[in-house]
């Protein structure tokens, strides 16, 4: 049990990102806790779904009243995708120990009582007991015409019995704010844009300054842009898509999808950095001798971004990538990631002002391909070219 205990992976804070400055997580919220998934699959108690399962049992088992039962139960509950788990295997142990589960809590035998109202309106009223429990109605649809402008409130009220009352919502909408503010769900994205200012020097060649792109600062055409996604995964996650919509004033520097672009973990130490300041650095330096040398004048990863000259990928990174494929197309850029570990990430790549004028970047839009629950959306921003 103690062995169990020293190795659990812990995350009181599921629902709130250190990426969104101000949010929260709410006191109703409930932790998460699992096992495994740590990128070697040559043993069963690697895989997270499969390997938390076991433990489960092991502490129904062994300690029914642990602490850790609660989040654990809440942890693969979370990683059910529609009507089972990823797999056969991990659904047929996660039912196992769901089993069990429900043996030790007892709550199929309990009695429940409820309503459910919306913006004070009755839309559902049931009795629930150990007879019908698993077949009585429990998924309800509101009418559009109860729905508000602004603010609306589900309300679900206990009416008898002390069986517990598990709910999930879904909501589909549009929204016409401006501008669109970032949210995510399991997954978050944030954008910033670098401008990369060229100059010579008299020992190095050409020096180029990294210089941070804020709100209200002006290209010129002609101008090379450095684009800095940073993806912060709650989770194990396969098959992400990140949708960068492009400016409409500024097009990718490559001209053919498919090329070496990687994202890259940041260390625990660049991560509280990236907590703590709301804002990135002023200015960033890359030495790059383009002009005694013929090197190429695109910047896939500098390596000399800090103002003591040390070296970027050991101070900010550790060491872990993930391959990324990269499409471009007309509106954007789209970045598919096969698998990508829990942890924080950075993406980089590059785009040239082009055509003058004020232009909206629309929010960069994440998703997991087959699970479209998982998604995210990062910060409109506004970007103003000038004409050389």
């Amino acid at each position: 049990m103690q062995n169990l205990e020293n190795g659990v992976k812990r995350d009181s804070r599921s629902d709130s990102s250190i990426l969104l400055s101000g949010t929260q997580p709410d006191a109703s919220t409930r932790g998460n806790a699992h096992w495994g998934e740590d990128g070697i699959y040559w043993r069963w108690s690697d895989g997270g779904v499969e390997g938390t399962a076991f433990a489960l049992r092991a502490l129904l088992a062994i300690d029914p009243k642990n602490p850790l039962i609660e989040p654990v139960t809440n942890w693969i509950i979370r990683n059910r995708r529609g009507a089972q788990w990823s797999n056969t295997r991990d659904t047929a142990m996660t039912v196992l120990a769901l089993n069990d589960y429900l043996r030790q809590s007892g709550e199929l035998a309990a009695d429940a009582a409820y309503e459910v109202r919306v913006n004070g309106q009755t839309v559902a009223n049931r009795t629930v007991n150990a007879s019908d429990v698993l077949s009585a109605p429990s998924q309800f649809e509101i009418d559009r015409k109860l729905i508000l402008d602004g603010a609306n409130e589900i309300r679900i009220l206990r009416k008898g019995g002390n069986g517990p009352l598990y709910f999930a919502t879904q909501a589909r909408f549009f929204s016409l704010e401006e501008p669109v503010s970032p949210a995510g769900s399991e997954i978050f994205v944030r954008r910033q844009y670098y401008r990369l200012a060229s100059r010579p020097t008299l020992l190095k060649g050409s020096v180029t300054e990294k210089l941070a792109f804020k709100e209200g600062d002006k290209l010129t055409s002609g101008d090379s842009v450095e684009v800095v996604l940073t993806v912060e995964a709650k989770n194990n996650y396969e098959y992400l898509v990140f949708e960068d919509l492009k400016p409409a004033g500024l097009e990718a520097v490559q001209i053919r999808s498919g090329g070496s672009l990687f994202a890259r973990e940041l260390k625990s130490s660049a991560v509280t950095h990236l907590k703590n300041s709301a804002k990135p650095p002023a200015e960033e330096r890359v030495d790059r001798a383009a002009t005694a040398r013929g090197a190429s004048s695109l910047i896939a990863f500098p390596l000399s971004v800090r103002h003591d000259g040390g070296d970027e990928t050991s101070a900010r990174f550790t060491g872990r990538n993930r391959w990324v494929y990269q499409e471009l197309r007309d509106r954007k850029v789209a970045l598919f990631i096969d698998k990508l570990p829990e942890g924080v990430w950075e993406i980089r790549y590059e785009l040239r002002a082009e055509v003058p004028g004020e232009f909206h970047a629309l929010p960069v839009l994440g998703h997991a391909m087959y699970v479209p629950e998982i998604r995210c959306n990062g910060e409109e921003q506004r970007v103003c070219v000038l004409d050389r």
